[in-house]
This record gives C-alpha cells, sequence and structure tokens, in this order.
C-alpha cells in the first residue's frame, strides 16, 4: 500500500503548508506586493518579473541595459551564466524561486534557477522597454536640475530630490545610477560663513587682480560644486609663473570638494582618459601642468576642446574600436592651472576666466591647509548653494543685465556672470545693489579687455630663447644672434659696431624684419616685442613653448614692462616693451671684447615709426 503524500514528501508538505510571510516591497519575493498579504501582483511590461530588484532599462542593438540589484548601470551583450549572476549579485536563491529548477522527483532543486528562461525573462522586459541608450539620460555623482529647474543632488549611494534622500534609480525619466559615493552637503545652512572663511583663505595668494581675482576663484569653486545643474559651465586657468602658489591652490580644490570621489584631479590627462573617468557624472575636473606641448599639440587641444564642449553640454562624437559610432556628453566644470596657457582658437579662449598669479613675497610664511577644515567649509558651501538654488536664476539674470551694461555680453556675460552671481549667493543673503553691480562690471570690463589676448607665462625661458637664436639676415652664413644684434643697436659697451652692411644706426631696420625693435641706448635702452604673429618672430620661436603667439603671454609677466605701438616695416601692431636689464646677461660685458665703444651717434627717434 501507498503511503500519504506528506509520509513520502514531508519536505513538499511542509512547504506548501507554511503560512505566507510578507516581504518588503521592491525585494522581488514571494509575499505581499502591495496587493494583499499572499497576493503576488501580475508583471508588468519592462519587468523581468513583478517587483525585481533589477530595472531593465531597454535595449540598443545587441545590448540589453539593466540597473542591477545596487542600482548600476549594466550593459549585457550576452546573457550568461556569469553575467546574469554579476547583474542580480549572485542571489541564486531569489532566481531559483523565480526560475526553478525541479529534480526527478518534481521537488524544486536549491539554489539552481533556469538559466535560459531568466534569460528570456530578461530580455523580453528589455525589448518591451524598447531602444534605449545612456546618453542624455543616464546621471551619476553630480548636481543636475529636473524639468521644472529644481536641483537633484546624486550623492553616488543616494539621490536628494525635493529635499529628501532617495536610492539610485528612475526618477523623473532619467536614470540615477548607483556609483561610488561622493561628498555630501553638511546638515545645517551656514549661512554665509563658508563662503566667507573660503574667501578669505583664497585672499592670501598674491593675485594679480587682488580685487577681482579672489571672488572670480570663489564663484568657479561653486561653479564647479553645481556642475550639471548649469545652463553653462565656466572654464577656469590658473596661471603663474613657477613658485606662485598654483600646485597648494590645486590642494585647496582638492580638499574643499571632499577629496578624489568629489574632485577629478591629475597632472597628466588625455582627452579620452579625462571622458572615461567622468563617465556618466557632473563632477568637477582639474588638470594641473597642462602646458603647450610642442611634440604632441594634439594632446592638449583634446583636452581643451573636451573642456569648451563641457561648457555647454554639447554632444561628443568619436569612432571606436568596433568601427562603430560613440556618442556622449560631458557636463563637468574644468579649471586648468599651468606656467604657460597654450595658444587656442577664439571659441576656445571666449570661455576662460583667467586667474593670474604673481610670486609670493620672499617674507611670506609658507602656506599651510587643513584639510579637516577645507572638507567642512567645501560641506557647509555646498549645503548653502543647495538651499539657496531658487534664487540663482535671478541673481544670473541681474549680473548678466549689469555687465552687459558695460560691453560685456554673449561668452563674456555667460563666464563672468555665472560665477559672479554664485559667489554672490555663497556670500550675501540679500540681492545686490545697483551700485555694486555697477562698480563691479565696471572694473571687470576694464581688467579682462586687456587680458584678452595675453595671458601669463615663463618669462625668463622665452627671453632666454629669443637672445640665443641666430639669425642671417643676408642669407648669406654669416649668423649672430638677436642678443648681438639687439645690443648693436642698443649702442651697449662691447656690443659690435657693424654686422656685415649693417651698423649702430641701421640695426632696428633689420630686427624690424623680426618683429623687434630698440628704444634708447646703453643700459637705460628698452627692447619692445611684437605681439602680433609676424612672420620673423614665428620663425624664431617655432617649435618652442611659446610658438604660434604665445610669447606675446610671456613678455606682459616681465617686470616692468608696458604696452607700445609699433610700425615695423609699415605692418602696425601693439607690442610689449621691456628694459634690457630684464634680459637675463645682456648687459654683461662681454669677453671677447677687450675695450669698450666709443660714443655713437644718437639713436633714431622713438616716434618715427622705421617705415
Amino acid at each position: 500500500m501507498t503511503p500519504p503524500d506528506d509520509n513520502v514528501h514531508p519536505l513538499r508538505s511542509e512547504l506548501e503548508n507554511a503560512p505566507t510571510v510578507a516581504k518588503p516591497k521592491g525585494d522581488g519575493t514571494k509575499g505581499d506586493s502591495g496587493g494583499g498579504k499572499g497576493k503576488k501582483r501580475t508583471r508588468q511590461p519592462g519587468e523581468i518579473w513583478p517587483d525585481c530588484p533589477v530595472q531593465a532599462l531597454g535595449m540598443s542593438g545587441d545590448v540589453s541595459f539593466y540597473l542591477d540589484v545596487r542600482g548600476q548601470l549594466r550593459g549585457v551583450d550576452n546573457h550568461t551564466l556569469q553575467k546574469m549572476l554579476h547583474v542580480f549579485g549572485g542571489r541564486t536563491a531569489l532566481l531559483a524561486h523565480w526560475f526553478p529548477v525541479y529534480d526527478k522527483e518534481g521537488l524544486p532543486r536549491p539554489n539552481r534557477f533556469d538559466q535560459l528562461s531568466l534569460a528570456t525573462a530578461m530580455i523580453t522586459a528589455c525589448e518591451e522597454r524598447g531602444i534605449w541608450s545612456p546618453t542624455g539620460r543616464m546621471r551619476e555623482a553630480g548636481c543636475w536640475t529636473d524639468e521644472d529647474g529644481s536641483l537633484i543632488v546624486h550623492a553616488g549611494d543616494e539621490v536628494l530630490i525635493g529635499g529628501a534622500w532617495k536610492p539610485p534609480g528612475i526618477h523623473g525619466g532619467k536614470v540615477y545610477a548607483a556609483c561610488n559615493p561622493a561628498p555630501r552637503p553638511a546638515e545645517q545652512d551656514r549661512q554665509a560663513l563658508a563662503g566667507l572663511e573660503l574667501l578669505e583663505l583664497i585672499e592670501t595668494w598674491n593675485w594679480r587682480r587682488p580685487d577681482i581675482d579672489p571672488q572670480l576663484a570663489l564663484g568657479m569653486i561653486c561653479a564647479q560644486m553645481l556642475g550639471g545643474a548649469l545652463d553653462w559651465r565656466p572654464v577656469g586657468w590658473l596661471t603663474g609663473d613657477a613658485a606662485t602658489g598654483k600646485s597648494t591652490f590645486q590642494k585647496l580644490l582638492l580638499y574643499v570638494h571632499g577629496g578624489e570621489t568629489g574632485l577629478l584631479q591629475a597632472a597628466d590627462a588625455t582627452e579620452a582618459g579625462i571622458r572615461s573617468v567622468i563617465g556618466f557624472s557632473s563632477l568637477p575636473v582639474a588638470i594641473d601642468e597642462l602646458e603647450p606641448n610642442p611634440e604632441q599639440p594634439s594632446k592638449t587641444k583634446n583636452v581643451v576642446e573636451l573642456a569648451r564642449r563641457a561648457s555647454s553640454g554639447a554632444q561628443i562624437f568619436r569612432g571606436g574600436a568596433d568601427q562603430k559610432g560613440h556618442q556622449s556628453n560631458a557636463y563637468s566644470c574644468f579649471l586648468f592651472s599651468s606656467i604657460l596657457v597654450p595658444a587656442m582658437p577664439p571659441q576656445d579662449r571666449s570661455r576662460l576666466i583667467l586667474l593670474d598669479l604673481d610670486r609670493l613675497p620672499k617674507t611670506a610664511p609658507k602656506m599651510t591647509l587643513d584639510a579637516r577644515r577645507l572638507r567642512s567649509i567645501g560641506a557647509g558651501l555646498r549645503r548653502r548653494l543647495i538651499d539657496r538654488w531658487p534664487e540663482y536664476q535671478v541673481r544670473l539674470e541681474t549680473w548678466r543685465a549689469a555687465l552687459a551694461l558695460e560691453g560685456q555680453s554673449g561668452r563674456g556675460a555667460d563666464n563672468f556672470g555665472t560665477v559672479l552671481a554664485l559667489a554672490d549667493m555663497a556670500l550675501h543673503d540679500a540681492a545686490p545693489s545697483a551700485e555694486i553691480l555697477e562698480s563691479w562690471a565696471s572694473k571687470l570690463s576694464l581688467a579682462v579687455t586687456e587680458d584678452a589676448a595675453e595671458v601669463g607665462s615663463n618669462a625668463e625661458d622665452m627671453l632666454v630663447h629669443l637672445m640665443s637664436q641666430e639669425i642671417d639676415v643676408w642669407r648669406r652664413g654669416e649668423r649672430f644672434t638677436v642678443a648681438q644684434w639687439v645690443a648693436m643697436a642698443a649702442h651697449l659697451p662691447g656690443a659690435r659696431e657693424t654686422i656685415d652692411s649693417a651698423d649702430r644706426n641701421t640695426a632696428n631696420d633689420y630686427l624690424a624684419r623680426y618683429g623687434l625693435r630698440v628704444y634708447g641706448r646703453d643700459v637705460d635702452a628698452r627692447l619692445a616685442i611684437a605681439n602680433k604673429p609676424l612672420q620673423g618672430l614665428l620663425d624664431l620661436f617655432d617649435g618652442s613653448l611659446w610658438a604660434n603667439g604665445v610669447w606675446a603671454q610671456a613678455v606682459r609677466r616681465i617686470d616692468d614692462a608696458e604696452p607700445v605701438n609699433m610700425t615695423l616695416n609699415r605692418v602696425a601692431t601693439r607690442g610689449m616693451r621691456i628694459p634690457l636689464k630684464a634680459i637675463p646677461g645682456i648687459l654683461t660685458f662681454p669677453m671677447d671684447r677687450a675695450q669698450r665703444d666709443g660714443p655713437t651717434p644718437p639713436t633714431p627717434d622713438e616716434e618715427d615709426g622705421f617705415a
């Protein structure tokens, strides 16, 4: 006689008669899924199963996209066992519940699941979602806005929406994927304290424009914090000679932004490398030592172009090893630092906010940064910007209008209006008065006009390079250095009296072919160097760090340099005039001359133009 079923299969009997235990909504297991105790909700289109912890997003070509159990974006082109286990975090018991495999007795095999059924369910869910691509839809760590312009802060493991922290997922039609935790804002708004403390610290650097640059630097840091939430993201460039504190300022940025998870920082980077690290985030980017590189000009050019495209979040199209085109967006706010700013086209230069540093006094104490304090200041500043975000657009338009009255429109108003509005928002509760707006717009307009084509450089090295270049004016094979020609034109003691048919009184006529001109004589003489890319100067600087007009940046940094109008061989140009004593070695009496030259006639009048 066959014994009762419950004796033959006691485990089956136990399972069938076990009480139903409600599970939290969204865990994807059997139980109360919102439809009443013990009632399973019907699978909706686009779901792998009801309340599945893995969300199907859609497909593109052979790739199916999901948010895995941790909320991370996964692109799966082959639903193998290992890949599916990765997507579900190795939760075999859960998969066995929904896609069981039975033994010969009809019992579900523990932790075994039907791989084909799972793969079919996953692909079906993606197909039901339709065609989907991460471009323009994915958002990782950083600040963003919804369709109404409200601020959304993605902190990696949670997303701040409407003042409440929520888990990563799909919110407002955008996918906020889980990623490395990013620094969060402080719990309480510290009012203006964070902004004021940071501004006071920034002011300790020796800025070329101490009444302007610290405020602009503060605004750049605020712009970096808000990143993808801004319609326009200015590009900052910190420049200055050696020992001006550029690397220390980079360290300040790192601490204020909360460390490596809040700032993508490097001293050597390529455009492709930066894009891969940014991913779908809008975290700020800081690149140190981005110097002009004559041997690899495209490397610097491509990095600057990426920053330019990130200003507006424009589409970026690239080819890949798979012979397919790829598109992406960048929403990060970039800040570069270097001794020299590379030559770049107008569309890139117009997006720069130049922050120029002078050398610190020798008596200045060594600057030390308190990492803990700066992280606290950064968290407080982040909280203030978040809490005051609703008033940003009004402040921006107010500053843009004030700048426009002083001739700053278009990109200039975008750049400076953004950083000034953010700095103002960080520092002051009340809106700026008309007097403050007018004052700032006036002095900013005056400062940036002169800087439109010139930035800082390594002046001494440039002069050594220029003076050591050999020129053959008559192409007869007899070459003399630029320094020898300048010394002759300046009537310096020990200088040559003639070079072939040229003499001290006609030397300027020949120097004019190279964009150079000497004013005055002896130790009080001055040398003018043209700003325009005249062919002679292009040849002298060809292949150097100062090629393609970059030399004009270097000249401006020389002590006592002054602007001058020149006409050289009937070509009008502006230039910079520097004292000869600023040129290394040129006033030193040459060792190969035994005696001084005698008196010589005066040099031509400074205003005759050598037409």
